[in-house]
């Protein structure tokens, strides 16, 4: 695998080659993992950045969920973590000073019954306005510890506003759909037709989401109308007060995730997953890409730790 520093907004975004994925049978089986692991050969400068990342005293793992720790897919309720990112996070999540933290669009309860993650972990939803943790069931069941979110009577009326209008609109275009989050409402245009996608979502923001009070975030074949000002890059700041962290990671590939990368500081790492231009420093292809970093993330902490000890 190869990586390229990624491109800034001052800088036109580029093609970047990422080289040849190892193969098959590169890597050994990781513990709870069906498929072998593969060999991560990450760019040198990208290597040497998580090389010093997992020497930091306190180190915080913010990730995206959708497009980042799991494909991208046409049914949100069918997405999944790749599995040898699944194992990579639970390695990281039982060494000293690392807290792993999932930050998403989704909210709080969708993204723990998802999210193949250990019992505890983190979870920031609805763009930050959600803070909570997984917790198991004796029988398996993943849900959610989670403050609930309280609206003001206004900010609910708008809300129940924007979910009558956008409805009526994406009535009127096969596939289109829209979701009610607890503080915001998704138009998702991917299953419909290109043209049809792109003539809804000119409508919805020239209708709905010009409303006032709206905060509108357009993202991939995705327009979510939020009646709360609140973003991932708050979200990634108060976990760092949170927990003191000496460096942070984080990785994300939509335009939500750029308020996160602005945060960033000093010897904190930004990747993102995808194309686009970006205020991260580094970018890789795809999850299938970022699990590699992941793998060799915990491989680095790992050795710090038996160092220390």
């Amino acid at each position: 695998m190869t990586t390229e520093p990624a491109p800034t907004p001052d800088r036109p975004d580029r093609d970047v080659p990422h080289g040849e994925r190892a193969p098959d049978d590169a890597g050994v089986p990781g513990p709870g993992v069906d498929a072998p692991l593969f060999t991560a050969h990450l760019e040198e400068g990208l290597d040497a950045a998580l090389r010093d990342l997992a020497g930091a005293g306190r180190l915080l793992v913010a990730l995206d969920f959708d497009g980042v720790l799991a494909p991208i897919v046409v049914d949100p309720t069918a997405s999944r973590i790749l599995p040898v990112s699944a194992r990579a996070l639970a390695d990281l999540a039982v060494l000293d000073g690392v807290d792993v933290v999932l930050v998403s669009g989704r909210n709080a309860a969708d993204l723990a019954t998802l999210a193949d993650v250990p019992d505890g972990t983190r979870v920031i939803g609805s763009h930050g306005a959600e803070l909570g943790r997984v917790t198991l069931t004796p029988d398996g069941q993943r849900g959610v510890d989670a403050e609930a979110l309280s609206l003001s009577e206004d900010q609910a009326a708008l809300r129940a506003e924007l979910l009558r209008e956008t409805e009526e609109l994406a009535a009127a275009v096969e596939g289109a759909w829209v979701q009610a989050k607890p503080a915001a409402v998704v138009l998702h245009t991917r299953p419909a037709a290109p043209e049809d996608g792109a003539e809804l979502t000119r409508r919805v923001l020239a209708g709905p989401a010009a409303h006032d009070g709206v905060h509108v975030v357009v993202g991939k074949e995705v327009v979510e109308m939020a009646v709360l000002a609140v973003t991932k890059g708050d979200a990634v700041t108060t976990l760092r007060s949170d927990v003191g962290a000496d460096a942070v990671l984080y990785a994300g590939d939509d335009t939500t995730d750029e308020d996160a990368f602005a945060v960033l500081t000093g010897d904190d790492v930004g990747i993102k997953v995808g194309d686009g231009e970006t205020l991260a420093g580094w970018r890789v292809a795809d999850p299938e890409e970022f699990s590699a970093v992941l793998v060799r993330l915990a491989e680095l902490r790992q050795e710090t730790s038996v160092t220390r000890s």
